[in-house]
C-alpha cells in the first residue's frame, strides 16, 4: 500500500553511510516535510540530525517509529539489527526501504514480508545495481520482448580489497556473496521474473581476508539453474590490489535470449581523474592518485548534491510513498529470494554439493 501523501515525514533509523546519504537526499525531496533520525549512538545521530536540520534526534527507534508525524522508515542500519525496526514499523502499517540483504536468516525475511502483507503496506529492499541507467533499460528491453525467453546470464563482479576490508570492518556477520553477489542475483532474478530457481552448484576460495581474521572467501562462483532450464553463471572476486583506481564494483553482465542478447560492459574505466593532490576515493576515506570517477557504486556527491544510482533508486522510493507512482525498488519478496539464493551459494560452497532450493 502506498500513501498517496503529497506532504509526509520520513524516518531515518540508523546514521551510518547509508543512513546518511538517504537522509540528506530525502531532506532534499519537495514531499518530504518533516524527518526524524535515531541511532543508538548518540554523537552520530546528533551529528547528522544537525547537519540536515531534523525534526526529532533519538537514540530510540521507537520514537522514530512511533511518531505521528512521521509516516515511512528507511532502515540504515548494519546487517544484524534489520529486523526489530522493520518488523516494527510495518506492524505500524508504515512503508519500509530496507538496506540490502532484508536480512541474515530466512526466518526474519519471511517475517518482514508476512508483516508488510498482514498490515497492508510496503517493503522494498535497496539494491541500487538496478537503478544504473543501462540496466533499467535493459529491463525495458526485456518488457518490450526485444530478448526474447532468457535462456542464460553470466555475470562477472570485482572489487578492491581497499573496499572488502571497509565491509568487514562495518559488519563481521556478512560475506562478500551476501553483501556483494547478492547485487547480481538480484539484477538477472528481476531480468527472470517469473521464474524460479532450483539449484545452485557453487565454489569459493579464499586467503586474503583470512590472514586479518576474517572467516571469508575473497573469490567465489555459482551455476544457479532455474525451473524451466535457464542458467545463470556468476563470477566474484574481492581480490583487487588495493591501490586499483576502481572506487567500487566492476560488472559485467549478459543476457542471452532467443530473439536478442543484452551485454553490459561496466568496468567504469571511460572517466579516469589523476591528481598528484591524490583523487579521493569516494568509499574508502582514503586518496589514490588515480580513481575511476564513475565507479562508486552508489554516485558521488557534486555541486552540493548527491547523483548516481543511489539517489535515483531513494527518489523512485519516495514517489511510490508520497505519489503512488510504481517504481522498479525490489520487493521485500524479490529479497527474500536474493537472500534464499545467497545462503543458498554459501552453503553449496561449505557442503561442497549442490543445494536444491525452495522459493
Amino acid at each position: 500500500m502506498q500513501l498517496n501523501h503529497q506532504e509526509i515525514g520520513i524516518g531515518i533509523i540508523g546514521c551510518g553511510r547509508m543512513g546518511n546519504l538517504r537522509s540528506s537526499i530525502s531532506r532534499n525531496n519537495s514531499s518530504v516535510k518533516y524527518i526524524g533520525i535515531s541511532d543508538i549512538d548518540s554523537g552520530k545521530a546528533h551529528q547528522l540530525g544537525e547537519r540536515i536540520n531534523a525534526d526529532i534526534i533519538s537514540t530510540n527507534n521507537s520514537d522514530i517509529i512511533n511518531d505521528e508525524n512521521i509516516h515511512a522508515l528507511i532502515v540504515s542500519t548494519s546487517e544484524p539489527e534489520h529486523y526489530k525496526p522493520v518488523i516494527n514499523a510495518l506492524e505500524r502499517g508504515k512503508p519500509v526501504l530496507v538496506e540490502k540483504p532484508i536480512a541474515l536468516s530466512v526466518d526474519e525475511a519471511e517475517k518482514m514480508v508476512e508483516a508488510a502483507a498482514k498490515n497492508n503496506t510496503s517493503l522494498h529492499v535497496g539494491y541500487t545495481l538496478r537503478f544504473n541507467r543501462h540496466y533499467l533499460i535493459g529491463k525495458q528491453q526485456i518488457i518490450e520482448n526485444k530478448v526474447g525467453n532468457i535462456l542464460s546470464c553470466v555475470g562477472r563482479f570485482n572489487n578492491t580489497q581497499r573496499t572488502g576490508a571497509e565491509i568487514l570492518k562495518r559488519s563481521k556477520h556478512i560475506s562478500f556473496v551476501n553483501d556483494a553477489l547478492t547485487y547480481l542475483v538480484d539484477l538477472f532474478g528481476w531480468y527472470l521474473d517469473g521464474k524460479t530457481p532450483k539449484e545452485i552448484v557453487a565454489k569459493g576460495h579464499g586467503k586474503i581476508y583470512r590472514k586479518d581474521g576474517f572467516d571469508v572467501d575473497e573469490i567465489a562462483a555459482a551455476i544457479i539453474t532455474y525451473d524451466d532450464g535457464t542458467i545463470v553463471n556468476l563470477s566474484m572476486g574481492y581480490a583487487l590490489p588495493k591501490n586499483y583506481p576502481s572506487h567500487g564494483r566492476l560488472v559485467r553482465a549478459e543476457i542471452i535470449g532467443e530473439n536478442g542478447v543484452l551485454f553490459f560492459d561496466d568496468d567504469r574505466k571511460e572517466h579516469i581523474g589523476f591528481s598528484e593532490s591524490g583523487m579521493h576515493h569516494a568509499y574508502v576515506d582514503t586518496n589514490t592518485e588515480m580513481g575511476f570517477l564513475t565507479s562508486n557504486a552508489s554516485g558521488n556527491w557534486a555541486v552540493d548534491k548527491y547523483w548516481g544510482p543511489f539517489a535515483d533508486e531513494t527518489r523512485s522510493w519516495l514517489e511510490f510513498v508520497t505519489q503512488g507512482i510504481a517504481c522498479p525498488n525490489t520487493t521485500g519478496k524479490e529479497g527474500l529470494q536474493n537472500l534464499k539464493i545467497t545462503l543458498g551459494i554459501e552453503k553449496s560452497i561449505k557442503l561442497n554439493e549442490a543445494i536444491k532450493l525452495e522459493v
